[in-house]
């Protein structure tokens, strides 16, 4: 799944991201006093790190395609080594890397209630 559409609203300043909800909080954010809407695919952003896009639709679209939060697991076209997805169902945090040659799945780093202490990182798996 990809998130589809981001809309940032002007005077309420509230962003609305739609297909994959993610809440957003904006507290201080300066838009233009000349428009009564500003979209987010027109609001301009440096990139960083793992963040290539140059508008902000196309920023949080690439931060919500690197976290996962379900009781299914994730897949598509838009995984990538290093995503991360907590399974809501077994308590368990994974990240998804490569397992052998060109081969990549989710691994376990975190044990929850069903497999142990979930304050615990397991990093024999690595």
């Amino acid at each position: 799944m990809a998130v589809t559409s981001v809309v940032v609203s002007n005077p309420t300043r509230s962003v609305t991201i739609t297909d994959r909800t993610r809440d957003v909080t904006v507290s201080t954010v300066a838009l233009p006093s000349s428009s009564s809407s500003v979209t987010a695919s027109s609001v301009s952003v440096t990139p960083y790190g793992t963040i290539s896009s140059t508008t902000l639709e196309g920023a949080l679209q690439e931060l919500a395609d690197q976290n996962f939060r379900s009781s299914s697991e994730p897949t598509g076209d838009n995984l990538e080594e290093g995503d991360i997805w907590y399974n809501t169902s077994t308590e368990q945090f994974y990240v998804y890397r490569e397992v052998s040659t060109g081969v990549f799945d989710w691994v376990p780093i975190l044990l929850g209630a069903a497999g142990g202490d979930s304050d615990t990182l397991d990093a024999g798996a690595f």
